[in-house]
């Protein structure tokens, strides 16, 4: 092979390998602009939800002003429907609502009655979450000055809150973390033919529970 054949192969293996590179280059710059397009519009999205949701809150806010019932201002400040407390949060607006002596706090547990019999909140008023719907109108009165709402974790008391606030209640309180985050007084534990108390609750407790059941 000649001098000049040799050349002329390098630099077409040069011009190939650049064609090559080049072509790669740009194979990679249409899959960069097509993911930035693609996470665009998933941002675009997002941004359309959020403020669907927003605006869908700040419309039940106007219409429970409306009707005439009282709106903690927080909620309008934060474009919330309820408040959050965390259990010690919780356990306080229990224990002074007790100290007081006054009847303004429902705290409704919506687990299991399996659950519920294990342990929970004294004084609660067990409403399992499949059956809110059709019991919260009798049994949950709205002008409750407070109403505290816990499960086992968190999520079911959530969606609890998300269905009553859009039934008109303005004084929600979802207690984040559930009842195993608990740090209060606890009534009935082990199986549900036994419903025996802790200590911090009194025998009457137990019969009226045992009547509510």
């Amino acid at each position: 092979m000649t001098f000049l054949a040799i050349i002329g192969l390098v630099i077409l293996a040069g011009g190939f390998a650049l064609t090559w590179w080049r072509f790669r280059s740009l194979a990679h710059t249409v899959k960069d602009l097509a993911r930035q397009q693609y996470d665009g519009r998933n941002e675009s999205r997002k941004m359309a939800r959020q403020q669907s949701e927003a605006l869908a809150v700040l419309r039940l806010q106007l219409a429970q002003l409306a009707a005439g019932r009282k709106l903690d201002d927080t909620l309008v400040r934060t474009g919330t429907l309820y408040r959050q407390a965390d259990a010690g949060e919780a356990w306080q607006l229990v224990e002074h609502h007790d100290a007081e002596g006054n009847s303004d706090l429902i705290v409704v547990d919506v687990r299991s009655q399996k659950e519920f019999l294990q342990g929970h909140v004294p004084g609660a008023k067990h409403i399992p979450f499949e059956n809110l719907e059709t019991r919260f109108r009798h049994e949950v009165p709205q002008e409750t000055k407070n109403i505290l709402v816990y499960c086992s974790q968190g999520e079911r008391s959530r969606l609890a809150c998300d269905f009553l606030s859009r039934e008109g209640y303005t004084t929600l309180v979802n207690m984040r973390g559930g009842f195993q985050k608990w740090t209060g007084p606890v009534l009935g534990t082990g199986s549900p033919d036994l419903v025996q108390i802790q200590p911090m609750a009194s025998r009457n407790d137990v019969v009226r529970e045992r009547a509510q059941l």
